[in-house]
């Protein structure tokens, strides 16, 4: 059972749980090692990790596939809602975070003997209260599903419950440039692995022939940039006791600082949509103005790419709605033969989660890797088109 955080100093290593996409581990625990995180083990959207306090807050800012990183507290036995209630009882949540928190507790994974959600956060709700209104004058956090400022995830497995802080707080992919513009598409965290798996080297000419609102090209030049994509917000574990704004900051600095582009990167979208354009646009200009992203509202069966662009990435739409159907497959056919037509010899990665009509665009599934879009399941599938016969 992992000691809990406040028995650390800030240069003990401590045991972490980074969340990602399913898919997505083998991309998050390369990002871990590259960011000198001790990865311990790779599991089912998850990674254990062994860090200190200077790599949590190291892995919040930089990572670019991960949803979220998890500092456990204790790991027990609870077969029962009042052995959970003890259980939550024992931890000194009081030595974690102020009293006076807005606090917001989730319930991950599964029990066969813990089956309500509501009533496992109940009971771990009073466990945690009722530690503050014992240990702590009689004040307690408030809940606040909306605004917390700490965040508790209880893990379950079997009869295996694991308590943990989120020290992210508001989930990793929500990078900030988007706030005003809606939902994309696809999540940032998504796209930057679809860049990731593309087989993009980050410094030749890419390419979007539907880029949408931008945000696998966004991901691709931060990724191209080493610009740590969270950097400026604010984390879950700034409300715990044992933050350290010294060493956050020194942290940030360094990542700040990292190289930067090649030169004569060059990234390029097209966008058929007007008001999809718009907002592309508005994004670019004020969240990436040095960005050498060139944007083009135009339809890609009506665009010849410059020279040199051999590398495509794309998150076409699935037509999976009703009424969508037919307008798909001529679509994925136009884009093969785009592909064909500019792409040969080079590499395209288009994710979808329309596995009938993919090998109209000439995906093949023993080349892709299942990733899921919220609740759709989809893969992102690697070509290497040959060009016109």
């Amino acid at each position: 059972m992992p000691a809990e955080p406040h028995a650390f100093s800030p240069n003990d290593p401590r045991p972490g749980i980074v969340v990602c996409r399913g898919g997505l581990e083998p991309v998050v625990a390369d990002e871990l090692r590259a960011l000198g995180i001790r990865v311990v083990a790779v599991r089912k959207r998850a990674i254990d990790i062994e860090t200190d306090l200077a790599g949590f807050y190291r892995a919040n800012m930089a990572l670019r596939c991960a949803l979220n990183v998890l500092a456990p507290l204790r790991s027990f036995n609870a077969r029962n809602y009042d052995l959970l209630y003890y259980q939550s009882r024992k931890t000194n949540w009081h030595k974690l975070f102020p009293a006076d928190a807005r606090l917001r507790i989730d319930v991950k994974g599964h029990s066969n003997k813990l089956t309500h959600t509501r009533y496992v956060i109940h009971r771990v709700k009073d466990g945690v209260t009722d530690t503050f209104r014992k240990l702590a004058g009689g004040r307690r956090p408030s809940i606040d599903k909306r605004d917390p400022e700490v965040h508790i995830v209880v893990h379950l497995d079997a009869h295996r419950v694991t308590l943990c802080l989120d020290t992210s707080g508001v989930p990793l992919f929500k990078r900030g440039y988007r706030a005003e513009h809606g939902e994309a598409p696809i999540k940032e965290d998504l796209a930057a692995g679809i860049v990731a798996l593309s087989g993009w080297d980050r410094r030749s000419p890419l390419l979007d022939p539907m880029c949408g609102s931008g945000t696998l090209l966004f991901e691709a030049w931060m990724a191209a940039a080493n610009i740590a994509p969270n950097l400026d917000r604010r984390f879950g574990f700034e409300s715990l006791h044992d933050y350290d704004p010294a060493l956050h900051q020194r942290e940030r600095k360094a990542l700040a600082a990292r190289p930067s582009p090649p030169d004569g990167l060059q990234l390029l979208g097209t966008e058929i949509d007007e008001a999809t354009f718009r907002t592309l646009k508005k994004i670019r200009d004020r969240h990436f103005p040095d960005a050498p992203i060139r944007l083009e509202h135009t339809d890609f069966r009506q665009f010849d790419p410059p020279p040199g662009f051999l590398t495509l990435v794309c998150n076409p739409p699935y037509g999976i709605r009703i009424g969508e159907e037919e307008d798909i497959a001529p679509l994925y056919r136009d884009l093969g033969a785009f592909l064909a037509a500019h792409l040969a010899g080079g590499c395209a990665a288009i994710y979808t989660a329309n596995h009938a009509a993919a090998p109209l665009f000439g995906a093949d599934p023993a080349d892709s890797t299942p990733m899921l879009n919220g609740s759709l399941e989809g893969r992102l599938y690697r070509i290497r088109p040959k060009g016109n016969l």
